[in-house]
């Protein structure tokens, strides 16, 4: 782990202002422009995220059988972004998918996880980081790991 960006959103307060997600839509729209390949985890029991990512992406359907999820994968188009861009929040206006990983050459360099509450973010340089932390909503905790720290 070279430089690791970690962001934790605390979904669950009432009175921090997350639902609308802009922070998140804000994240998904930065760096999905770097990715070329994404993976979406679903847990098996949503059975509606399931169909719909089958019927609205044409992205592999792969079973996470010991994990009791299933992952959506494949290569970034714009289709896909519009997509995500525009879809993104079930009925009740939370993130539909447990998790969404991009990927670049292999690497991820960024994850959400629990539904939009947890980013991880591979070696951002030190203008994005005082972006990112501009955009996020004000109960956000940030970790900031590098290879300096650890040593």
């Amino acid at each position: 782990m070279k430089n690791n960006f970690f962001i934790y959103v605390n979904l669950t307060e009432t009175n921090v202002d997350f639902q609308n997600y802009k922070y998140w839509f804000f994240l998904i729209d930065y760096f999905i422009k770097f990715a070329d390949f994404i993976e979406f985890h679903i847990w098996n029991e949503e059975v509606e995220i399931i169909e719909e990512l089958s019927l609205k992406t044409n992205l592999e359907k792969v079973s996470l059988h010991p994990m009791k999820m299933v992952c959506f994968q494949g290569e970034v188009n714009q289709q896909l972004i519009n997509f995500i861009l525009n879809e993104s929040l079930n009925e009740h206006g939370e993130i539909k998918w447990f998790s969404i990983f991009l990927k670049k050459k292999d690497n991820i360099f960024f994850g959400s996880s629990h539904w939009g509450s947890e980013i991880n973010i591979e070696d951002p340089n030190e203008q994005e980081i005082t972006l990112i932390k501009s955009k996020m909503p004000a109960n956000a905790s940030f970790h900031h790991f590098n290879e300096k720290q650890s040593e």
